[in-house]
């Protein structure tokens, strides 16, 4: 029996919400269509309710996609389901999907504006006070779904914590309904919580040379420094974080928090250097090993195996890391190359042109977290044909100021022909690509209005 001494506990208004979507599914008979975004937090998502819905006994079909546009809400209406489900995504349309005609569940964490109203059950945590960007996200709430539709589902905890994570909603330590499930599964022992370095890799050298985060300026991807450095450290290459003896840990961790320091890196990537890692009883792993993986899946378009990937699938696990190699390989490359090419600055962002499409948004984190001028949120750019892809990223001491880039991102997309939104913290936009500098401009002009 569940020791409901451990339940969550949420808000009226919440509760009663997330009852009438648990009622809904419940006594949906015919087909379910779950639709999720691709990244670590929609297909944690979508994994999380897959659980739930097949527990449930219910037939349901998946697709993970980057966006819903175009026709596909138009393919969906012509559909023979009884309910459709979009989690992490679908706050920004819900007048859409009022007009379907259809049962809708929308499991989502973005900045919205419209409550919903039936056959919309809208479940975002911006509508029941607390903040989308930072203390609840997509797998969050599907997960807070899930085990209000049978506490059973409590042992999904570590993909809502995967989702947490992959959203960076971790930076500084949780707060808010992700603090407060975290410490719950913690108890639960679904996860255990433990203070280290957070270097990934199998080794301090693997850690150094391959992987593109924590991201050491001058250091990172560059074998002979490492080398050096290591030598420094009177370390060795098959070093390991849990083989250091007496005070190595510590002098380790202030040796690169100086680095750190040194290279003008934001407070909060000094601050997670040290940090709480999660590991997964159920996945023998950390939980920040396993948001590469589905990060990497997401990016080079492999959908359907990262979503195997959180549903458990041991074969997939192996592909998967396949193809993270090569993910934080090209990572690691782009990082590198702007050492060397620094953003272009403009009075109040900065903006730098990447290579593949589907980065921008990983370049232009890691660059604002370790490289970039703290003062000015950062645009990355892929110029497509007739597109161009835009993600925005900030720190949270800009965000502390009154910047809002998914406000600011909506809007000088908007005054281009384009479209825009998301998080005050990390956005993104499409617009025209030769509209890409008048974009810049007014999003340029946006950004001085939200800081002054």
């Amino acid at each position: 029996m569940a020791d409901k001494s451990l339940d969550l506990e949420f808000s009226k208004n919440f509760s009663e919400r997330l009852a009438e979507a648990s009622a809904l599914i419940r006594q949906t008979t015919g087909l379910i269509r779950l639709i999720s975004h691709y990244d670590p937090d929609g297909m944690s998502s979508a994994a999380i309710l897959a659980k739930a819905l097949s527990r449930a006994n219910k037939t349901f079909h998946i697709t993970l996609t980057p966006k819903v546009a175009g026709g596909f809400l138009d393919e969906i209406k012509d559909e023979d389901n009884d309910l459709l489900i979009f989690s992490d995504m679908g706050s920004g349309f819900i007048e859409e999907l009022e007009t379907l005609d259809k049962n809708v569940i929308v499991v989502d964490h973005h900045a919205t504006q419209k409550e919903g109203s039936k056959p919309v059950i809208h479940l975002n945590p911006h509508l029941f006070g607390f903040d989308g960007a930072r203390e609840a996200c997509g797998a969050t709430m599907s997960f807070f779904l899930a085990v209000t539709l049978d506490d059973e589902n409590w042992n999904l905890a570590p993909l809502a914590l995967a989702g947490a994570v992959g959203d960076r909603q971790n930076l500084g330590g949780f707060r808010g309904y992700n603090d407060h499930f975290v410490n719950i599964a913690v108890r639960r022992e679904l996860i255990k919580k433990e203070k280290v370095l957070d270097l990934r890799g199998e080794t301090i050298y693997d850690s150094l040379l391959n992987h593109p985060e924590p991201y050491f300026k001058g250091l990172s991807g560059n074998k002979k420094e490492v080398t050096a450095f290591l030598k420094k450290m009177e370390l060795d290459v098959d070093s390991t974080i849990k083989s250091l003896e007496a005070d190595k840990p510590t002098q380790l961790a202030s040796t690169l928090a100086l680095h750190l320091l040194k290279q003008g890196a934001s407070s909060e990537a000094i601050d997670q250097l040290v940090t709480n890692r999660y590991w997964l009883y159920d996945w023998s792993m950390y939980v920040d090993e396993l948001v590469p993986l589905l990060n990497a899946c997401g990016r080079k378009k492999k959908y359907s195996l990262g979503l195997s990937l959180a549903l458990g699938s041991k074969e997939a696990m192996e592909e998967a890391k396949a193809v993270r190699n090569e993910h934080i390989s090209l990572i690691m490359d782009s990082m590198l190359a702007i050492e060397d090419e620094p953003p272009t600055q403009m009075d109040n962002i900065q903006y730098i042109h990447v290579r593949e499409s589907s980065y921008s948004g990983v370049i232009a984190g890691l660059g604002a977290l370790y490289i970039f001028d703290k003062s000015k949120p950062i645009i990355g750019i892929f110029t497509g044909d007739d597109k161009s892809n835009i993600s925005a990223r900030a720190t949270r001491e800009l965000v502390n100021k009154g910047l809002d880039l998914g406000s600011a991102c909506k809007q000088a997309s908007g005054e281009v022909g384009g479209s825009g939104g998301g998080h005050n913290i990390a956005s993104g936009a499409k617009v025209p690509s030769d509209k890409e500098k008048d974009f810049l401009n007014a999003i340029d002009k946006i950004v001085a209005e939200q800081l002054a």
